[in-house]
């Protein structure tokens, strides 16, 4: 009986501790509970909607992204990339040359071909130190304070630095501004690097500028530039843009009838418009099997009036030129004073048999695109 006491006495002990136990953490609760709820303030009723407080604002890598514009549509009748290359003779170089400058890619080099009847422009494109898209042809120092190859500026820098100090540099957002308030000009990249990860860089920066800016249909009057059936996949895959030209100068190409024509089928198989090339690989032998497949071969860089009409005769669809307009390819009189129509010319002074001023354009050197 002592022994079954001295047990009750433990049991009723342990209850009384559990009990005391459970008393304090209900306690603590009640409290927590207390002090967690907002004071009774009308200065702590927000209404629905409002922003938090600025000690309680979201991080801004939970901000939502701002909104895209609308895609604008292409305008009713206006002419797609194929069409406008179609009708040229002429693709201006790096945008045209100025002041014996080539591929400076600038607003003045738009603007003075534009001016004289060019209608489509290759540009050179490059990334900037911040991953965007600018127009240059390479990172050479001396066309821009402190730029050069081993100091790549921000497309910051780049734009706010005059090219030459006279020239107006531009962005890919830039172009697309241009190409939508020249709704007859078509435009060629050349984005220069063919390893995947630069290619994937380079154009989902330019894919996203044009979201950006609504202008995704514009796209419909450029023609990509590929060097490589790799770049090609990788770029497709991106995006299907409409228009595709072949470039073989990185490539290997071996200036057989038989390499000419693997390259030619790749083309047919992956609607792709065209191939290019540089001028003296070109073949008159090439031009059967080019329209055996449906293309059309285009070369560079072309600036002498001659050699241009000469490959054009011989069956080339167009030629990349720095120097070279509509009227340079205009047919001479012959040696009677008269031109095709018959009728006499005559210069300023009212000479008979002028043409017009003598060109000052001297033979270029060639160079790379």
């Amino acid at each position: 009986m002592l022994r079954f006491e001295k047990h009750t006495t433990l049991i009723y002990a342990l209850i009384a501790l559990a009990a005391l136990e459970f008393a304090c953490l209900a306690g603590i609760l009640i409290f927590d509970s207390a002090s967690f709820q907002p004071a009774a303030s009308d200065d702590m009723a927000a209404p629905a909607g409002t922003a938090l407080a600025a000690d309680s604002a979201a991080p801004a890598w939970l901000e939502p992204a701002p909104a895209l514009p609308e895609e604008q549509r292409a305008p009713a009748g206006e002419l797609t990339a194929a069409e406008i290359l179609d009708s040229a003779r002429l693709i201006a170089h790096g945008m045209g040359s100025l002041d014996g400058e080539t591929t400076l890619n600038c607003l003045e080099g738009f603007r003075d071909r534009y001016e004289r009847g060019v209608r489509v422009f290759e540009v050179d494109l490059r990334l900037t130190s911040d991953q965007k898209v600018v127009l240059r042809h390479d990172w050479r120092a001396g066309w821009q304070r402190d730029v050069s190859e081993t100091s790549i500026p921000t497309a910051e820098e780049f734009l706010d630095k005059p090219i030459l100090n006279k020239y107006t540099a531009m962005s890919f957002k830039d172009l697309l501004y241009l190409m939508r308030d020249y709704p007859d000009i078509c435009i060629v990249t050349d984005t220069k690097f063919t390893e995947a990860e630069i290619v994937r860089l380079q154009f989902e920066a330019m894919l996203q500028d044009a979201r950006e800016l609504g202008l995704s249909y514009l796209f419909d009057r450029m023609i990509i530039q590929i060097y490589s059936p790799l770049m090609f996949q990788v770029v497709d895959s991106l995006h299907h843009f409409s228009y595709y030209i072949y470039t073989l100068y990185y490539d290997g190409f071996s200036r057989t009838e038989e390499d000419f024509r693997e390259r030619a089928a790749f083309c047919r198989q992956n609607q792709i418009l065209g191939l290019t090339m540089w001028d003296y690989w070109w073949r008159e032998d090439f031009a059967p099997i080019a329209a055996e497949y449906g293309l059309k071969v285009y070369t560079h860089t072309v600036n002498e009036p001659e050699e241009a009409l000469a490959l054009l005769e011989g069956g080339i669809g167009a030629v990349y030129t720095d120097e070279l307009v509509p009227d340079d390819l205009a047919v001479p009189p012959d040696a009677s004073g008269e031109t095709e129509g018959g009728a006499e010319t005559t210069d300023e002074a009212g000479d008979p048999g002028s043409t017009g001023p003598a060109s000052d354009d001297q033979p270029s050197e060639k160079e790379g695109e």
